[in-house]
């Protein structure tokens, strides 16, 4: 069972709120019921991210993801990117040659199989606007 919480946020960072909550709707079509689940994932990255800064001794930045990539080295980042790229091309390609074997699908499967394609091509999207970032 969830329980609501309350916290305040200082009126410079509610344009970071305002991005995490368009985030979550962008992701799942909603916010409600799921918003508070994204959070806490978040909060979870961040206090991974502290541990591991704080075995170095350094105070974490909180930028740490999106401008530097300090602690999180950018050329892992970087091939990490590329694979999942690589790997949702290869996807596409092999829902295409289904398609392209199979000749009587069911309408529900091609809404289906059409509904994946759309998924692959947003994340392929997303991906790719990682790597121009990371350059």
């Amino acid at each position: 069972m969830s329980k609501p919480i309350g916290v305040r946020i200082d009126s410079k960072q509610e344009e970071v709120w305002r991005k995490f909550k368009e985030f979550v709707e962008e992701k799942y079509g909603k916010k409600h019921t799921v918003l508070g689940n994204e959070l806490v994932k978040a909060l979870q990255l961040y206090l991974e991210l502290y541990e591991r800064v704080s075995n170095r001794k350094r105070e974490p930045e909180t930028q740490l993801i999106k401008e530097r990539a300090g602690d999180i080295e950018v050329k892992p980042l970087k091939e990490i990117s590329y694979d999942l790229l690589n790997t949702i091309i290869a996807c596409r390609g092999y829902l295409e040659q289904i398609e392209e074997e199979i000749k009587e699908m069911p309408p529900s499967a091609k809404e289906k199989m059409d509904n994946l394609k759309q998924a692959l091509f947003k994340a392929q999207k997303i991906v790719q606007e990682r790597l121009e970032s990371i350059k």
